[in-house]
């Protein structure tokens, strides 16, 4: 999903007149904080198991210093990110996530209808927030 939703926001950033930069992985991995300054707004855009209210939820993330002690690639997430940003002594200057709930997660081309709608409405909520 986060393939499908990440560059539509770029787009919406950068139409909005937002430098954007977008780093797409199917796992959160230290190298994508190369290059993150201390003014960047950070955005994580997934898809969630959780059942959201919307379909989605666009919510402001802290780091979790304790979560960042020894490295678990599995549990590696936007908190553990965060807290090594503040490590390296980087940092940034806000972080987001943005999770959309996911209709299926099997291998396949395109997002679902229910995925799509959700999607649309996350979009919709990012652009309010963030254009």
């Amino acid at each position: 999903m986060a393939h499908s939703l990440a560059p539509l926001l770029v787009e919406d950033l950068e139409r909005a007149g937002k430098r954007a930069f977008l780093w797409l992985s199917h796992q959160l991995l230290p190298e994508a904080a190369l290059g993150i300054g201390s003014d960047d707004i950070l955005i994580f855009v997934d898809a969630s198991l959780e059942e959201y209210a919307d379909g989605f939820i666009l919510e402001r993330i802290d780091p979790d210093a304790a979560s960042n002690r020894g490295l678990n690639i599995h549990s590696f997430g936007p908190s553990w990110f965060l807290a090594l940003l503040e490590d390296l002594g980087t940092g940034y200057g806000d972080a987001w996530a943005l999770s959309v709930t996911g209709a299926s997660f099997d291998f396949g081309e395109g997002l679902s209808y229910e995925c799509s709608l959700r999607s649309e409405r996350a979009r919709e909520a990012f652009r309010e927030r963030f254009c």
